[in-house]
């Protein structure tokens, strides 16, 4: 997060994220491997706040119905994929950032069809 508010000082109001939320890994996508997908692809996010962006891909994730055949199989609706699966919250990031500045995890789904 640090690296992250170091590149983004200086910039508020210019940059706009964008996340695509397809083919969610069970694992770190910084993993030299990967396992199949855990939930079905969800589509593309996009917004001024990078925290807020963060929150709604793992609201998402986590509202999504896991996939047969993955290591999500089984995972209802409203279940946390991630720390099921990893044992770890995955939302210690999103909210250090926040705790930064960087954002907010409120936000505002707006559907583009």
């Amino acid at each position: 997060m640090e690296h992250a508010a170091g590149v983004l000082a200086g910039k508020e109001g210019k940059v706009v994220y964008l996340s695509f939320v397809t083919a969610v890994s069970p694992d770190c996508d910084c993993w030299s491997f990967s396992d199949a997908p855990v939930v079905p692809d969800i589509g593309v996010l996009a917004s001024t706040d990078i925290v807020a962006i963060e929150q709604a891909a793992y609201d998402m994730v986590v509202q999504a119905v896991g996939l047969a055949g993955s290591r999500g199989e089984g995972m209802a609706a409203g279940e946390d994929k991630f720390a099921s699966i990893t044992g770890v919250d995955g939302t210690h990031a999103i909210s250090y950032a926040e705790e930064m500045g960087l954002g907010t995890r409120d936000y505002e789904l707006v559907t583009v069809d």
